[in-house]
């Protein structure tokens, strides 16, 4: 369980992140009452990442969840994101490229293996949300595919 003491608007709120966080719904409790929540994982190049909360699912208070982060990124149905933690090797596309499934797109290196992450469907690279060397989360924005 992770604490945090958050201020938002002068208004402070205690946060413990009660599951996984790398889960898509993460059960969260804000000044003792709890509310589930959809988090997102937020790409900082070279510095890690952070969970950025899109929205509350169901919620049992008006106090609003807290988000640590400083800008989202929004990961649509195209988005191709990364199935492991790792660091970005080399990014084998570029904006504009039409690529189909089983493209390579891009290679993560975990553990001193590199992981080629290929498309799972046909379409144009729309957006590249990273840059090689960038230290990347599970479930991480890699690209979008429109």
């Amino acid at each position: 369980m992770t604490q945090y003491h958050i201020t938002i608007k002068d208004t402070k709120y205690d946060v413990e992140i009660l599951d996984d966080p790398r889960q898509e719904e993460v059960l969260v409790k804000v000044n003792g009452e709890e509310i589930k929540v959809i988090a997102e994982e937020v790409n900082k190049v070279n510095t890690g990442t952070v969970a950025a909360i899109k929205a509350p699912v169901t919620a049992k208070t008006s106090a609003p969840a807290a988000s640590p982060a400083s800008a989202a990124v929004s990961a649509g149905p195209g988005t191709v994101k990364s199935p492991l933690p790792g660091v970005v090797n080399a990014i084998k596309v570029h904006v504009g490229q039409k690529v189909k499934p089983n493209d390579e797109l891009c290679v993560v290196e975990a553990m001193k293996a590199m992981n080629v992450i290929r498309s799972q469907q046909e379409g144009t690279v729309a957006r590249i949300h990273v840059s090689v060397g960038a230290h990347i989360a599970h479930g991480a924005p890699l690209l979008d595919i429109e």
